[in-house]
């Protein structure tokens, strides 16, 4: 009877002590959600790369929606090929590639004032053009479309070169859209006659013939020089009067 009594009493006294909670260090932090988690940025990046150039395309030439989706096309088939002189296989390469300080999209030399985009309503158009060429969505546009040009603003010596050098395709908008000759079509295309190059033509040999005639001038004027030094000094003609007088 006595051990019951001690050993409730003990119980009792155990059940009434304060417990202490004991600390075990945790081995791995608590985890946090990246806000990155999820995203395609690699694929967020082209995006972005492809939407600034027709941003800027667009702003500078006043391009429609139709010539934008061609250069969207454009700058597509460029990375599809992976060639270094385009800039390799990614989008943002093949916008931003300069070589010998010349930039392929020329708002890509621009200072960063100037090539800094502003959100409206070109931009969201060329954000959804752009999204639809790197998700297959311009499937309807010709393939193999690697160069255009804008006969408005481009010198009449790199119009007869495209001209000679590729062979055209499309003209959307403002722009005219071009691909490279098959080995069959390259001398077709480099012998053929165009209006840009006759004038490029002409305008060499209007250079020319100034040329030749300020070498002209500047031949007799200095034929005159040599034959005013020849015959020496002018005596004046009251002089020599007064002269014979006093003889």
């Amino acid at each position: 009877m006595r051990r019951s009594v001690i050993g409730i009493v003990a119980a009792a006294a155990f059940m009434t002590t304060p417990a202490y909670a004991i600390h075990v260090p945790a081995d791995n932090p608590p985890l946090t959600i990246d806000p990155w988690l999820g995203r395609d940025v690699v694929a967020e990046t082209e995006h972005y790369c492809m939407t600034l150039a027709l941003f800027f395309e667009g702003g500078s030439t006043g391009e429609s929606e139709e010539g934008l989706r061609h250069i969207a096309r454009v700058i597509g088939e460029r990375a599809k090929a992976n060639r270094r002189i385009w800039g390799g296989s990614t989008i943002c390469g093949v916008v931003f590639y300069q070589a010998k300080g010349v930039c392929q999209f020329s708002f890509a030399c621009l200072p960063l004032a100037r090539r800094t985009p502003r959100q409206g309503a070109l931009w969201t158009v060329s954000a959804e053009i752009a999204r639809d060429e790197l998700e297959g969505r311009n499937a309807d546009l010709p393939t193999l479309l690697r160069y255009y040009m804008n006969a408005e603003f481009t010198p009449a010596r790199n119009e007869c070169r495209f001209r000679r050098e590729f062979v055209p395709v499309v003209k959307a908008g403002r722009h005219e859209f071009f691909r490279e000759p098959t080995p069959w079509e390259r001398k077709e295309v480099a012998q053929g006659e165009y209006e840009a190059c006759r004038r490029h033509e002409a305008m060499l040999k209007a250079a020319q013939e100034r040329a030749k005639k300020k070498k002209l001038a500047k031949h007799k004027k200095g034929k005159d020089k040599l034959k005013l030094a020849k015959a020496g000094p002018k005596k004046k003609a009251g002089r020599t009067k007064e002269a014979r007088l006093k003889r």
